[in-house]
């Protein structure tokens, strides 16, 4: 079993330093065998020493201090000279210089001595032997000189002269690590080379010289680095942290010292992770990452599988301070890594101890009887003292046993009560079957073919058996309790395991039932449990059989009867054991978990709102999963998995994510030949957190795990925008220019309420300006409209039908309110600046949601505005597809929409100045609705042609293009079979230099390929099957494996997944490969491009309902990397995305439309694959935006 892995504060008080700038290193300084502690004080020139006791403590104040010649920023430690003393190596930034100390034998050490790295401006340091010499060398990063440098140790404290390695113009190198990279037995270098954001390799002869350096890419500012076996190979790897932006990177190695980006982990926006350390922490053989963060007071732990991949970060508080450098190893000669870290800014050191996971106590176990072979447990109050009890079943001694608990955790010795002679009792639960206020208790015995219930007389005792029987042969094995037909009355449903059976006793509430009614099952029911699976407000049973690898569902009738069942599938060899349900993913629907017994696993089937389920997702256990039960251990709202692994002896706890993912499992140990089997939860200590039981079979005996899981979050902190005002849009800027982000929020009172940042992400109360109307603001916007350098404010005043201007002084206030009408009736509901004229001026443009207009005002100088032009868009309804090209051929930009409420497309023809001339209306036929437009040349005649795909009329209709920029009536195509369109896209996917098309057929499940005969008529159409239930969305064209040939992207709304169509070149396309999105996350918009500038088309997803972007990286061979998330927002509601270089950098940004908050949001991106800020664009309530990105000026 694999031990869980906790982190514990050892430093109850601080361990204080004077500065803030820290540098840390361990090493044995005074031969005690205990590891001391040294670290640097930057400002002041100096390093402290603080010298061990060997139990994980330390002095709080350093036991020695040394002075050092200027600005120490790194450190590192060796025996230079061969003494067996260890000596100090610290990087002099400033002087630009190594300084050694010499240390003796007690902790202390001579003065500095000094060797000159030239004008380089040393960072980092590493220590090893690099010519096979038998004496150590020292490696530097010079971040002044763009290189590294390598000092040949003589063995007797001197060096040789530094050699250099250039490490490229403007790298600015931060971080340095050594490891054989190539399997050669030579020592190689790596760098973190945070100016030219990537990772340089140089290979090493063996000499103490080095190859030039090869270069890989890291992500934005790396500036730590660590290396470790992540994937068990033999070959090294490497981990780089990203400050900029905010993750981490795993390079995997191969032997000839080539590396391959694996994997971008993410921790946190706003994390800025600083400093990264590799061990075992958990003691699985596997290696693990801790993360330290710079830009919060927060650790990431990222637990290894040994396979080359991560989990999710999970988050360490620190308490107090930012983390600057993290440094791991064993403290106190526990076996178990510890971790020292250096606080930034609270001017501390702090120490974290690691152990065996504590967010459960050791087991306590009670006695059930010799030779009792416990086989199952319940909780429940039996003596109404308002403190959980226990009751067990024993096999082999034919009795149930109560548990009285006191609690605190404890329980009083055993209460047995007979179950009969023969009777083998297997399960047991409890539930007030007379309706008496006390709880009963019901078993399943099943060597004497009956229930039995045993009445309580709410103090702790019990009346004698009753007996149901279960009918001849029957081996019930398992019960469970509901009210199947709605009289309030408690009945029993009982799995019948010789009968292939599972039977149906109604309770008449005076504690006696009906007669046994069976419903026959297909294999050997051995466990069942109910639930309302189709909300229908009636019960339904879930049943499990061993040796038949299926989970059936029978739903309830209201009446107590059942009919209508279904079967979802285990797999091949599952013997399924145990059963539980509950909303894992949080949509209100009960989702299921079964133990899979035969594969080691628990599968999880997540559930729809008409009791059909999606596939198993399963997740790993240990030998013999026999029982599972489901609740909140860690108090997070989310619900959690308990498993009894049987055969490894312990119990596994999977931590829920609340999207229906779970954390790999924790394991608890039961002792060694225990066979826990049964398992319940109660919170048996009155803490508030929920704690453990469990049936040791063969200790003959009950376990009890004490929680005390602790919450990582903290309280959200409010602001007030105003007595009444609800604020319905935000934007940020720095309206106060002291380079913190301030907010203003557009109220529906009239008022702007501006709040200035104090620097530390707390915001005094707001300041109020007037619009000068009492109607609600619908939309705000940031710019700089009267080129003063300071930014200025726009809002959208909807009820008034006028757009408000409020010019910045630069110090947090404004000038008064300047207003521009809208039209009669216009109800302006978005606005959005930029240059529309290229005139280097900010104009804006407003939407308006009552007449169905675009405003366009162009700006003239000093913050004033020349009169709107009105573009209307000829429909009461809002459009979810717009095509760009050029109609006309003037080189200008034009646009096409589908207008869905009354049935056709408008096309609006650019004049270059940001502007258009009147639309033209071109009908798709009455009541046709048109959903979806794009624009490619179908009959090879130089002109655009535009293909729209309508849900009631044709499926496609081409609009061939004239030359003037106006179009043909549309030639339509329909097909029976072709229902539901919802998506559209262009391609030549037969290489026959025609164009084709692509179709997404909601409903049908599929896409459709028509292909074009060149002269705008398209004559075949093939499907291909996107999987059942999978409601394909939105859909896009490219070439994902770089041969040439154009593949197919789908966003699969209900199968959670981004699927991919890799084409033949002829018109033929593989099966669907499909890429999780995330349980629950109903993508809606995809679309592509080349994220991380390797020339491989990258994949960009809105996933709605888990209110994220998901970016999926491109390996190059029309595989695609596990998905990297980017939240959008609580109720945000991603719908469409858009990619263009909104910022100018030579990078590739990301546009998401946020639906439920009617914003805009832009990602930016680091070029390397990720993106770190974000910025958001109100478009005003109820719009409903749609995003397309273009130049509608150049």
């Amino acid at each position: 079993p694999i031990c869980p892995f906790l982190l514990v504060s050892q430093t109850q008080d601080w361990i204080g330093v004077a500065d803030g700038k820290l540098a840390i290193a361990l090493g044995d300084f005074n031969n005690d065998n205990h590891l001391d502690i040294i670290v640097t004080e930057r400002d002041n020139n100096k390093m402290n020493i603080f010298l061990g006791n060997g139990d994980g403590s330390f002095p709080k104040n350093p036991t020695t201090s040394i002075t050092c010649s200027s600005l120490p920023y790194s450190i590192a430690v060796g025996d230079f000279n061969n003494d067996s003393w260890l000596d100090i190596a610290v990087a002099n930034h400033n002087h630009n210089n190594i300084g050694f100390f010499f240390g003796y034998d007690n902790g202390t050490f001579t003065i500095e001595k000094i060797y000159s790295t030239g004008a380089s401006r040393p960072l980092a340091l590493s220590v090893h032997d690099f010519n096979d010499d038998e004496q150590l060398d020292i490696a530097v990063a010079n971040d002044g000189t763009n290189n590294i440098g390598v000092l040949l140790g003589y063995g007797n404290g001197t060096f040789a002269n530094q050699l250099t390695f250039s490490t490229g113009f403007d790298s600015r190198p931060h971080a340095i690590v050594v490891a054989d990279f190539n399997s050669d037995n030579r020592l190689d270098i790596a760098v973190a080379n945070a100016g030219t954001n990537n990772i340089g390799v140089f290979l090493g002869n063996g000499n103490g010289t080095f190859s030039n350096q090869t270069t890989y890419p890291a992500g934005s500012n790396p500036v730590s680095l660590a290396v470790g076996d992540f994937n068990k190979d033999g070959r090294m790897d490497i981990v780089v942290s990203n400050s900029n932006g905010h993750n981490v990177r795993i390079l995997l190695g191969n032997d000839n010292g080539v590396f391959t980006s694996q994997a971008i982990y993410a921790t946190g926006f706003g994390s800025y992770p600083s400093s990264v350390a590799v061990r075992d922490f958990n003691k699985d053989d596997r290696l693990d990452i801790i993360v330290a963060h710079s830009g919060n007071n927060k650790l990431s732990f990222f637990v290894g599988h040994g396979d080359g991949t991560f989990e999710k970060q999970r988050l360490y508080s620190i308490a107090i301070g930012v983390s600057q450098m993290i440094v791991a190893d064993d403290l106190n000669n526990d076996t178990w890594t510890d971790i020292v870290i250096a606080v930034d800014n609270a001017f501390n050191i702090a120490v974290f101890l690691g152990g065996p996971d504590k967010n459960f106590t050791n087991l306590t176990t009670y006695s059930t009887g010799g030779h009792a072979y416990t086989m199952s447990v319940a909780v429940g109050d039996f003596n109404n003292d308002a403190r959980l009890d226990i009751v067990e079943a024993n096999y082999r001694r034919d009795d149930i046993g109560v548990f009285l608990g006191d609690g605190d955790g404890n329980f009083a010795m055993k209460i047995e009560y007979s179950t009969g002679s023969g009777s083998q009792p297997c399960f047991v639960t409890a539930g007030d079957f007379n309706n008496d206020t006390r709880l009963d208790i019901v078993v399943a015995n099943y060597g004497t073919n009956n229930i039995g219930i045993f009445f309580g007389k709410g103090d702790g005792n019990f009346f004698n058996q009753t007996v149901y029987s279960t009918g001849s042969g029957s081996k019930p094995y398992s019960v469970a309790i509901g009210d199947f037909n709605n009289d309030t009355r408690q009945d029993i449903v009982v799995a019948n395991y010789g009968t292939n059976s599972v039977g149906i006793f109604l309770g008449k509430g005076n504690g006696t039932f009906s007669n046994q009614t069976t419903y026959t099952i297909d294999g050997y029911p051995i466990f069942v449990t109910v639930g309302d699976l189709n909300k229908d407000d009636r019960l339904d049973i879930v049943i499990v059989n061993d040796y038949d690898d299926n989970v059936r569902i029978w739903f309830g009738n209201d009446d107590g009867t059942f009919s209508m069942k279904i079967t979802c599938r285990a797999g091949l060899g599952s013997r399924p054991y145990s059963v539980a349900v509950g909303d894992f993913n949080g949509d209100t629907q009960l989702d299921i978990v079964v133990a899979n017994y035969g594969t080691n696993n628990l599968g999880v089937f997540l559930g729809n709102d008409d009791g059909t389920f999606l596939n198993q997702t399963t997740y790993p256990t240990d030998r013999g999963p026999w029982s599972v039960v489901v609740g909140d251990l860690n108090n997070d709202t989310y619900l959690d998995l308990i498993v009894a692994n049987n055969g490894d002896n312990n119990i596994g706890v999977l931590l829920g994510y609340g999207d229906g993912t779970f954390l790999i499992q924790t394991t608890y140990s039961t002792g060694w030949d225990s066979q826990p089997h049964g398992v319940a939860i109660g919170d048996f200590n009155n803490d508030n957190r929920l704690d453990v039981t469990v049936a040791l079979y063969y200790y003959f005996s009950i376990g009890i795990f004490l929680g005390y899981y602790k919450s990582p979050f903290t309280v959200p902190v409010v602001y007030s925008s105003g007595l009444i005002p609800t604020p319905l849009a935000l934007a940020v800027a720095d309206f106060d220019n002291d380079n913190q982000s301030d907010i203003i929020a557009a109220n529906n009172d009239g008022n702007v309420a501006i709040y200035l940042n104090t620097a530390n992400g707390s915001f005094p109360s707001s300041t109020l300006y007037s619009t000068g109307y009492f109607t609600a603001l619908s939309s705000v916007a940031v710019g700089d409209f009267n080129n003063d350098s300071q930014f200025d404010v726009v809002v959208a005043n909807h009820d008034s039908d006028n757009i408000v201007f409020f010019l910045g002084f630069g110090n947090g206030s404004f000038g008064s309110a300047m207003s521009y009408t809208t039209g009669f009736k216009s109800g302006p509901c978005s606005v959005a600046v930029g240059d529309f004229n290229s005139d280097n001026r900010l104009d804006f443009v407003n939407v308006n949601n009552r007449d169905s207009t675009i405003a366009l005002f162009l700006h003239y100088g000093f913050g004033a505005f020349m009169n709107k032009e009105i573009y209307s868009t000829a429909s009461d309804k809002p459009s979810r597809s717009v095509g760009f090209g050029d109609f006309n051929r003037d080189t200008i930009v034009d646009i096409v929409v589908p207008n869905p409420s009354n049935s056709t497309i408008t096309v609006l023809l650019g004049n270059g100045k940001g502007a258009f001339l009147n639309p033209t209306i071109y009908s798709t036929g009455f009541g046709s609705v048109p959903i979806a437009v794009a624009v490619g040349d179908f009959n090879n005649d130089t002109r655009l042609d535009i293909v729209a795909a309508t849900k009631n009329g044709f499926n496609i209709g081409i609009f061939l293009g004239n030359i003037d920029g106006t179009f043909q009536k549309p030639i339509p195509y329909t097909d029976k079979d072709v229902f539901d369109v919802t998506g559209l896209d262009v391609g030549d996917f037969n290489n026959d230099a025609r164009l084709d098309i692509v179709i997404t057929s909601f409903s049908g499940y599929c896409i459709w390929v028509y292909f074009g005969n060149g002269d705008g008529i398209f004559l075949t159409s093939i499907k291909h099957s996107t999987g059942y239930y999978s409601w394909p969305w939105g859909v896009v064209v490219s070439d994902f494996n770089n041969d040439a040939r154009l593949d197919i992207a789908v966003a699969n709304k209900w199968n959670y997944s981004v699927g991919i169509f890799l084409g033949s070149g002829d018109g033929s396309f593989s099966n669907q490969s499909t890429y999780s999105t995330g349980e629950n996350s109903l993508p809606i918009g995809l679309t592509f491009g080349d994220f991380n500038n390797d020339n491989r088309m990258d994949i960009v997803v809105a996933n709605y309902n888990s209110e994220n972007i998901g970016v999926f990286l491109n390996n190059g061979d029309g595989t695609f990397m596990e998905q990297a998330t980017y939240m959008t927002g609580n109720q945000s509601g991603p719908y469409w995305v858009a990619v263009g270089d909104f910022n100018k950098d030579a990078q590739l940004d990301i546009a998401v439309v946020l639906s439920l908050s009617d914003n805009l949001a832009i990602y930016f991106g680091d070029g390397n694959g990720t993106f770190n800020h974000r910025t958001i664009f109100g478009t005003g309530p109820t719009t409903y935006p749609w995003v397309y990105a273009d130049s509608l000026n150049p």
